[in-house]
């Protein structure tokens, strides 16, 4: 793992604390941080693959370490695919 995609990740963990601290602490936070969140999320997507689910995951480091098990893939009759 290259030290870049470690700096991005640390980036990404030091902005998804200073949201949640905005989102605390001001009146208006949750609705003005959407679309930092979405950008974050962006961005995870880019250095971890479209698995990603930060920052919405509990993950610690940005880094998919507590991503939930894959889903089964389900065909659109809503039926499992074998």
């Amino acid at each position: 793992m290259s030290a870049d995609v470690d700096a991005q990740r640390g980036l990404l963990v030091k902005l998804r604390s200073m949201v949640e601290q905005y989102e605390r602490c001001s009146t208006r936070g949750l609705r003005l941080m959407r679309g930092t969140r979405y950008q974050m999320a962006v961005e995870a997507t880019e250095v971890n693959g479209d698995q990603c689910q930060f920052p919405a995951c509990g993950c610690p480091k940005a880094d998919c370490t507590q991503s939930p098990p894959c889903r089964p893939p389900i065909d659109w009759q809503g039926t499992l695919r074998r």
